[in-house]
Formats: C-alpha cells, structure tokens, sequence
C-alpha cells in the first residue's frame, strides 16, 4: 500500500492562534489563582479539548452560575450580548476570535446600517450564532439564514448583504448561490476561508492520486466534514476518523490511500495515524 499525504493540512493560522491564547489564559489563571474557561469548545477536536480539561480549562457557554475568572472565546467568535454577560459578571476574556471571523463580524455591523443581512452558514455553528448575534447601536441585527438552496424560495427579493460561514460546503455554497441569481442587487461581502480553500484544494489534488482517503478531525469540525465530501464527490472512499484506533479495516486493502486532515487535527495525531498504516506494512 501506498501512502499519500496532502500538501496541505492541520493546523491554520486562526487555530493554531486560539490554542496560544489557550495557554497564555491557563498561565494566567494559575499565577493569578482564578478559574479558566473556554467558551464551548475551543477547536474541534476530542484530543486537544481532552487535554486542556486535564489542565483546569471547563467549558462552558454562559456564565450565569459559575465563579468569575478567565475566559478563552473561541475562532469562530461571541456574540455581543454574549460578550457583554461575561464581561458585566466579571469575567476577563482572551479573546481568540479568528482575525477573519473578527473582520467578518465588523463588516457584518458595517452592511447591517443600510442593508438586510443574509447569512449562509449550517444552522447552530458557533461562528453562525457569532455572526447572528452582531449589535447595532446596541441593538441585535436583522439576518435570515440559509443553510440550503431550497431555503432561498422563502426570501423576498431585497438588496441582501450575505456574509458565508468561512468553512461551509464549496459545493452548497455554489448550489445556494445559483439559486440567488434571480435576486437583484446582491451584494457577496466575504468568501470561504482562503485557509480552508487551499485545504480543500489539497483534497482534491490527493483524490486524484489515490484510490481512497482518510481524513482525519473531529466529527464536529464542519472544515473535516467538507474534505471528506470533497473526496466523496471525485468518486474516491473517504473515511472520516478522528485518531488511529478509527482506522477501518478495509483501508488497508487500497494500493493507494490518501492522507488528508482538518484545520484543527494536530500533528501528532496524524503522525500517529501514518505510522499506524506504515507499522501494518511491515
């Protein structure tokens, strides 16, 4: 069997930055005697969150009933009301907002002045509700959500500001698009993460070399979900596992097997993954 891994993959910028923040937050809290949190899950991924757990970081998602102390926000980002329930209860943020998510989020408030905000994006995501939950003079946004093409038929055709959830579907995203043609005056502020474009890139450049994938995230990560369906479409297996003890018995049986990976899956995890399928070569 051969092993083919993609050019691109693991940690992005916007990930690898939350994860420094994580750490600068638990030092913190440590010199400083005071709890550390994160607000819901810091990155998607089971190994990372399990580890930081271990070191005192509790998730949680409000902070109504727990002790002030220190709160790590998330990449894909808070809402404003959010924001400022944590910080009047006497929370101190690291706020490790992904700098593209944060940009988003002003243009968001930008848009919303003169515009209706649309928003693409798979429904409950934590940089949707971000998104969603942007003020105005403090005041809520107006936003409708689609998270499909069939969803546009309830639209009223208006001059719409849409903003995209910066790792959803390539494929939904085109799908969702066509169907706004009809509309008038659209205005498309921001695109997929130019992080996860190359990724995705990537996936499809390794589904032409290999005969199948696995790829390797949490089953959470919407950016791990959108690889495996990428290699799915070029027609090629894709087995979406999160560690080495997930890797199914028939991957084994591929001559070329493709190794690609999510923007929260750490090196190590995919090492481990590689030199599992090269220890059953032997």
């Amino acid at each position: 069997m051969k092993i083919v891994l993609a050019k691109t993959m693991g940690y992005c910028g916007g990930v690898s930055r939350a994860l420094d923040l994580a750490e600068e937050a638990i030092a913190y809290a440590t010199e400083h005697a005071l709890p550390v949190y994160s607000l819901g899950k810091l990155i998607h991924n089971p190994q990372v969150i399990a580890s930081l757990a271990e070191r005192g970081m509790s998730i949680i998602e409000h902070p109504e009933g727990y002790e002030p102390g220190v709160l790590v926000v998330r990449a894909h980002g808070i809402s404003d009301m959010l924001r400022k329930e944590f910080i009047d209860a006497g929370f101190l943020l690291f706020d490790a907002t992904c700098p593209v998510v944060r940009h988003n989020l002003s243009n968001i408030a930008h848009w919303a002045k003169t515009r209706p905000i649309l928003i693409i994006g798979h429904k409950g995501h934590p940089e949707v509700l971000a998104m969603q939950g942007v003020h105005v003079g403090g005041k809520p946004i107006k936003s409708f959500l689609i998270t499909n093409a069939e969803e546009t038929s309830s639209l009223i055709d208006r001059p719409y500001a849409v903003f995209v959830q910066t790792t959803f579907d390539q494929v939904l995203l085109e799908e969702i698009r066509g169907s706004l043609e009809a509309f008038h005056h659209v205005v498309y502020v921001n695109e997929i993460c130019p992080s996860s474009i190359s990724r995705r890139m990537a996936a499809l450049d390794l589904a032409r070399q290999c005969d199948a994938a696995l790829v390797i995230g949490g089953k959470q990560s919407a950016n791990t979900k959108a690889l495996a369906e990428l290699v799915s479409n070029e027609g090629k297996k894709a087995y979406h596992i999160e560690d080495s003890t997930e890797i199914p018995v028939e991957a084994f049986s591929y001559g070329t097997l493709g190794i690609l990976a999510g923007a929260s899956t750490p090196s190590s995890i995919i090492e481990e993954v590689v030199q599992t399928l090269q220890r059953s070569k032997t």
